[in-house]
Parts: C-alpha cells; sequence; structure tokens
C-alpha cells in the first residue's frame, strides 16, 4: 500500500503542473488561426489591379449618371440658383462634365 501511495505521489510530481493547465494543442490551433488571418488581411490590402479599375469604373459610372441625369433634373426642379443644385454643378464641372 505504501508503494503504491508512493508511486502516485512520485507520478504527481514527475508530471509538472504546467502541463496540465497548458493545452498545446489548444495554442496550436489559435497560432494557426492567426496565421490565417493574417494572409486574409495582407490579401485583401494588396488588391488586385483589376479590383482597383473595376472600383474606378464604378466611380467613374456613379459620376456620369449623377451629373449627366440628376443635374438636369435637379435645375428643372428646384432651380439653377439653388445652392446644392449649384454646388452639385460645380462638381460635376470638376469632375469633367
Amino acid at each position: 500500500m505504501k508503494l503504491a501511495i508512493l508511486s502516485v505521489i512520485g507520478a504527481m510530481a514527475a508530471t509538472p503542473a504546467a502541463a496540465q493547465v497548458f493545452d498545446m494543442g489548444g495554442l496550436t490551433g489559435t497560432l494557426s488561426q492567426d496565421a490565417v488571418t493574417q494572409s486574409e488581411e495582407r490579401r485583401a490590402n494588396s488588391r488586385s489591379a483589376h479590383a482597383r479599375e473595376m472600383q474606378r469604373s464604378a466611380k467613374y459610372d456613379d459620376e456620369r449618371t449623377i451629373c449627366t441625369r440628376s443635374l438636369p433634373m435637379a435645375r428643372a426642379d428646384l432651380g439653377a440658383r439653388n445652392p446644392r443644385v449649384a454646388q452639385l454643378a460645380a462638381a460635376c464641372r470638376r469632375a469633367g462634365y
């Protein structure tokens, strides 16, 4: 009986307390998830030239639509001297319309 008690105590002493609490699998999973997250951030930050061009094209289409369709309707509805219409007209002139 004494031998069994001493072997249990010896086994407990041989096993570090940190190893009982520290979960290496959890740490490994966290580190791999961090790597995935960081690679996704890098990929999002270094967008392709095609994606940037598509965004520029969409912005150009929006400006063109506003300046060619909305500005004449706003002038007809509100009048050319309305401050908002004048501001929109100035923005369209700066954009080249």
